[in-house]
């Protein structure tokens, strides 16, 4: 009985050995998976982040990885990412269809900053290159670097970083970076929703970096921040509050916001915003788009980004001829021309606007004005922030963007004298007339190993405020005004035939260590007192004052260019050189 039983129990160890031998060589085979991967049983609510990116055919693994086959939660979450467009996974999950883009933006002026770290460290006179540095990647180990400029703009700039980590920031509305999710993230993730993405990139996603230093957002929306309170005070609390506990005023927006409520993107390229996979060290190299670019545009037909961007906006349908810029070639594809009609299209509904074209009338034909910028008379206002105290606590620590943790250093920032009023002028960086306001006045009081030092450096920088208007400025407005001449705020006059100014702002009284006022840019004798940070920019000369000045004798009667001296403005000269004009006699 025993040796009969111990032979069945060995009949059946063979077989059972023999049915393992043979499944442990036959080759495995995924199981069959229904969806586009497994993690769709357990995340069928998930909603679609848009629908450039349907669940049905990506599923979750293709972009957040993960183990597609896994039918449990903990072996189905190994590996995988919370947020693949943040830069440091983007390279690994969103290349798989944007190799190209992602290669781009990792050279960004947004990724690398470049521009506010080299015009820092020069304003500073700690480097006399304006090109020394590619931006964060090139101080990213020096964490307990010697350099207050460095150390300023690790602790107060660089958290409008692209690739920052958006949970580091104590407030979430106040959150910027996550890499792709920083610009196209058009809603945050909820129960059983996915976050939103878009190519229709709303003007908050823009306006939470681009809201200090020349304020171009606030200022495109109407907003000007206040000098530090709130009016008026209203329920007990003050009103025009923002999320970071500054105050505004409203003030006229820029006309493209206020006539056709155009976002940001409705102007600036693909290739200005993403990058066109070149390093650039300065704005204006990096940018793109111009106001001709659409107001005397240059068509072609529709490239194939063009006809991607269409599609993915799904409002503009695709026409022969679309305009593109100049300088890089970009696709401007809501710009089209139709029935000889030049037609641009809202991107965020594809509504329909006639659009004004330049005119060839004598104030955008004239030799005398060839060197103005779009901006300087189009631009009435500008925001300016005059005096900016910077204090450092060498033992204070705070958080350090560039290393994301707590580091040595601690810098407060204090205000000094917020204008929003009509801007200096000067000669751009692209050689042109243009609108300039401070680019970054510091003031500065180093409390370090006991003992207290100061330095001050003070710089205008050129650019377009934002603040963009129809009608123009009038020829007063320039050719007789001591700010737009770069000579401050004050008061402006002609004795013995010499141009004379005083100032309303005395420097000296209000404790400054210079004695020039803090809202000029030059003297009435050609003198530039404060810095700029581009080969071409400067303040006028005094040639070029005494030329502005001059004008104004005519413009006293000539004051439109409705008048028939500037049909034919050099037989005018000549006719008044000759001596053969009515205001001669």
């Amino acid at each position: 009985m025993k040796k009969g039983y111990l032979l069945l129990v060995l009949a059946i160890a063979s077989v059972i050995l023999l049915i393992y031998s043979i499944f442990a060589n036959t080759p495995k085979v995924p199981p069959k998976i229904t969806q586009p991967d497994e993690c769709i049983s357990c995340h069928s609510s998930m909603s679609d982040i848009d629908h450039a990116h349907p669940k049905e055919i990506f599923g979750c693994a293709t972009c957040h990885g993960g183990n597609k086959y896994a039918t449990n939660k903990k072996d189905a979450h190994k590996g995988m990412v919370l947020n693949p467009s943040s830069l440091a996974h983007a390279s690994i999950f969103c290349s798989k269809c944007h190799k190209k883009i992602i290669k781009r933006i990792s050279k960004s002026m947004m990724n690398s900053q470049s521009g506010i770290l080299n015009v820092l460290m020069y304003q500073w006179g700690e480097s006399k290159d304006l090109n020394s540095t590619i931006g964060i990647n090139d101080i990213r180990g020096d964490v307990n670097t010697t350099s207050l400029a460095q150390n300023h703009f690790r602790k107060m700039c660089a958290a409008c970083h692209i690739s920052e980590n958006p949970k580091a920031f104590y407030n979430p509305k106040m959150a910027r970076g996550g890499g792709c999710m920083d610009c196209h993230e058009t809603s945050k993730t909820k129960k059983n929703h996915h976050a939103t993405f878009s190519s229709i990139i709303p003007n908050k996603n823009c306006i939470k970096c681009h809201n200090r230093s020349n304020r171009i957002g606030f200022t495109y929306e109407g907003i000007f921040e206040s000098a530090g309170y709130g009016t008026p005070y209203k329920h007990g609390h003050f009103s025009h509050e923002m999320v970071d506990g500054r105050f505004y005023y409203n003030i006229p927006p820029d006309i493209h916001h206020s006539k056709a409520n155009m976002s940001c993107i409705d102007c600036h390229s693909e290739k200005g915003v993403m990058g066109d996979g070149k390093k650039h060290f300065h704005m204006e190299q990096a940018e793109d788009v111009k106001c001709k670019d659409c107001h005397k545009p240059k068509f072609g037909p529709p490239d194939s980004l063009a006809a991607t961007l269409s599609s993915l906006n799904g409002h503009i349908k695709e026409a022969k001829l679309i305009a593109y810029t100049k300088k890089k070639h970009a696709p401007l594809y809501n710009v089209q021309k139709i029935n000889n009609k030049v037609e641009f299209f809202r991107k965020k509904d594809g509504k329909e606007f006639n659009l004004t074209l330049m005119s060839n009338k004598p104030y955008h034909t004239l030799a005398i004005h060839k060197r103005l910028d779009c901006s300087a008379c189009h631009s009435p206002r500008a925001p300016s922030c005059y005096g900016c105290h910077e204090v450092y606590f060498q033992n204070g620590k705070q958080y350090d963007w560039v290393a994301n943790k707590v580091t040595k250093g601690q810098w407060q920032e204090f205000r000094s004298f917020l204008r929003f009023e009509e801007p200096s002028l000067g000669v751009g960086y692209n050689k042109k007339i243009m609108p300039f306001a401070p680019g970054c006045q510091v003031i500065g009081t180093i409390f370090k190993n006991k003992k207290i030092k100061h330095f001050h450096s003070l710089a205008m920088a050129g650019w377009d405020p934002h603040s963009t208007q129809k009608k123009s400025r009038s020829c007063v407005s320039c050719h007789f005004n001591p700010t737009a001449l770069g000579l401050g705020r004050g008061n402006l006059d002609i004795k013995d035939g010499n141009i004379t100014f005083e100032p309303i702002y005395n420097s000296t009284k209000s404790g400054m260590p210079f004695s020039y006022p803090i809202d000029a840019f030059v003297s009435v004798k050609g003198k530039q007192f404060q810095s700029t940070s581009r080969k071409y920019a400067r303040s006028f000369n005094e040639k070029e004052i005494k030329k502005i000045v001059g004008a104004y004798k005519c413009i006293i009667c000539h004051n439109t260019y409705s008048d028939k001296i500037y049909k034919d403005f050099n037989k005018s000269k000549k006719l008044f050189y000759e001596g053969k004009t009515s205001c001669l006699k």
